[in-house]
C-alpha cells in the first residue's frame, strides 16, 4: 500500500501488502506535533490537493490526461513534490490503469497514452535535477532481468535514487547476461539489482547469481524487484538473493554499507 502523511501530504513509502496500491494515511514524525494543533482551516487547506488527485485519477481513466506542461504547472502551484507526484500518485495509477486494461474496462490507447505521459514526466523531473558526473564506481547497479523489456519502472527507480543521493547506475535497456557480468566486474558495486516482470525471467537471474560469485570482487548483495517481487518470489534454499518490494528497502541497504 502507498503510505502518505495525512498532514503534509508527502509520500512516505510503501507497506504490506505490497501488491495492493491503495492509499493509507498516517502522520510522519515531523508532523506529529502539528497535528495536535490542527484547526478546521488547516483541514480546509488540504482540499485543493485532494481535488487534484481525484481529477487526475478520473482523467487517467477517461484518457483525458496527456498535457505534461499543465500537469507540472498545477502540481507546482499546489506545492506537490516531484517524488510525491511520481511515486505516490502516478505509480498506483499506472497499476490501476494496467488492471483496468486487462479487464477490458479501458482501451489499450488510454493505457499506452498514460504510460507515455508517466515516462515523459519522469524524464522531465530528472532533467530538472542538478546534473551529476557519471559514476565510475557506483554502489548500486540496476538492470532489467534478461527477457524483461519494460523500463518505466526502472526510469522511476532511477529518479528515486537520484533525488535520494544514492550512488546508482540504472540501465533501462535489456542486456545479455555476458554484458551484465562484464559491467559488474568493471564497476565492483556493493549491490546489483534486477527488475523482474514475469516469473520465467527469474531463471536467468539465478544463473547470473551463480556466475557473479566467481568474479574477483563479487557484490555483497544481489537484489530483485519489480512486479514479480511484490507478489513474492520463490527462491532455492541456497540462494542469497534478497527480494526488495519497495525502493526504500534498497535505499536503506545501500546506505548501511
Amino acid at each position: 500500500m502507498i503510505k502518505w502523511c495525512a498532514y503534509c501530504l508527502h509520500y512516505l513509502g510503501e507497506i504490506e501488502p505490497y501488491q495492493n496500491f491503495e492509499t493509507t494515511h498516517g502522520v510522519c514524525e515531523s508532523c506529529r506535533p502539528k497535528v495536535l494543533a490542527l484547526t478546521p482551516s488547516d483541514q480546509e487547506s488540504l482540499k485543493p490537493l485532494q481535488n487534484f488527485y481525484r481529477a487526475l485519477r478520473s482523467g487517467v481513466k477517461s484518457g483525458h490526461v496527456d498535457d505534461l506542461a499543465s500537469l507540472v504547472e498545477e502540481s507546482r502551484r499546489l506545492a506537490i513534490r516531484p517524488l510525491d507526484l511520481m511515486m505516490g500518485m502516478l505509480q498506483p495509477m499506472l497499476v490501476e490503469i494496467g488492471e483496468l486494461w486487462v479487464k477490458g474496462e479501458v482501451s489499450v490507447a488510454i493505457e499506452h497514452r498514460f504510460r507515455l505521459l508517466a515516462r515523459d514526466l519522469t524524464a522531465y523531473f530528472k532533467s530538472q535535477l542538478e546534473p551529476r558526473t557519471e559514476l565510475a564506481n557506483p554502489s548500486l547497479l540496476i538492470f532489467n532481468a534478461p527477457g524483461n523489456g519494460h523500463y518505466l519502472g526502472l526510469q522511476m527507480a532511477d529518479f528515486f535514487f537520484t533525488i535520494s543521493d544514492i550512488p546508482a547506475r540504472v540501465h533501462y535497456l535489456p542486456l545479455p547476461s555476458e554484458a551484465i557480468l562484464a559491467m559488474v566486474g568493471v564497476h565492483m558495486p556493493v549491490a546489483v539489482g534486477f527488475s523482474v516482470a514475469m516469473p520465467d525471467q527469474m531463471g536467468q537471474v539465478l544463473e547470473l547469481e551463480a556466475r557473479v560469485k566467481d568474479l574477483p570482487r563479487p557484490p555483497r548483495h544481489i537484489l530483485v524487484g519489480g512486479p514479480v517481487a511484490r507478489l513474492g518470489v520463490p527462491l532455492p534454499p541456497d540462494s542469497r538473493i534478497q527480494v526488495c518490494r519497495d525502493l526504500s528497502e534498497v535505499q536503506a541497504l545501500v546506505r548501511r554499507e
